[in-house]
């Protein structure tokens, strides 16, 4: 019997019938590889009476958000926390079953640089959702000090910083979950190979996926329709990079 339930919870705040068919497909992935799961969709009505009825106390703040994405951001960690299981991203492809995963670990965390929100798992009433739920109001309104002023106009940093990726990974370091041995940190070419992680101290970019579970495909859907130019022309030129680095390693 293992200790994080075999639930997976998804989000696509607009619903079900309007997911898009390259999100659907995915989707269907998941689903496929995990049928004896419990699969929970949650879309934007469901989410806020969720909050509404478990966690009254952060109804004020979860509608305060100036951003859609920040609510789609935050519901995964109050649902992980309620329900436990695993949360998963529209755009991850799954390409085969959790479950060899799970053994007696309760919490299971996707490590790249940093550590992401794309895909996680956990037990129900994890201490580090608690961690997370005490700085989600500070970082509401606020940035880090000493920030650089762009970063204070760049709209992905203030989502990242407030309830996303960066969010997660400080509560992660500063309470040191990832050092406990009920805590399995998978090393991104597990669910998210292809972008660049930190492994042995090194940044490398590694596409084989034969040890993958999923592939996360990073459409940034969420982000606003100029920056998602501007990310791609990014991803374009990081990718030219880690081509011409793996020349030199050969």
């Amino acid at each position: 019997m293992t200790k994080i339930p075999k639930i997976i919870h998804q989000i696509f705040f607009q619903g079900e019938a309007a997911v898009p068919e390259i999100y659907a497909r995915y989707h269907q992935t998941v689903l496929a590889h995990h049928p004896d799961w419990k699969h929970y969709f949650w879309d934007e009505t469901k989410s806020r009476i969720f909050i509404q009825k478990e966690y009254p106390w952060f109804l004020e703040v979860y509608d305060s958000y100036p951003y859609q994405i920040q609510r789609c951001d935050t519901i995964r960690y109050f649902i992980l926390h309620h329900y436990g299981g695993f949360y998963i991203d529209m755009d991850i492809e799954c390409l085969k079953p959790l479950d060899d995963l799970l053994e007696d670990f309760e919490l299971i965390l996707s490590k790249l640089v940093d550590f992401s929100n794309a895909i996680m798992g956990s037990i129900p009433g994890h201490p580090l959702w608690l961690k997370i739920f005490e700085e989600l109001p500070q970082r509401k309104d606020k940035y880090p000090p000493n920030i650089n002023p762009l970063l204070k106009k760049s709209m992905p940093y203030f989502v990242c910083y407030s309830t996303g990726p960066i969010l997660l990974n400080d509560c992660v370091v500063t309470g040191k979950f990832h050092e406990s041995s009920t805590v399995r940190v998978c090393p991104g070419y597990i669910f998210e190979p292809g972008a660049p992680m930190e492994i042995d101290g090194k940044i490398i970019q590694r596409n084989n996926t034969e040890q993958s579970y999923t592939i996360h495909h990073m459409t940034s859907h969420w982000l606003p329709l100029r920056h998602r130019i501007s990310n791609a022309i990014f991803r374009f030129f990081v990718n030219i990079y880690w081509k011409i680095l793996s020349l030199q390693t050969l």
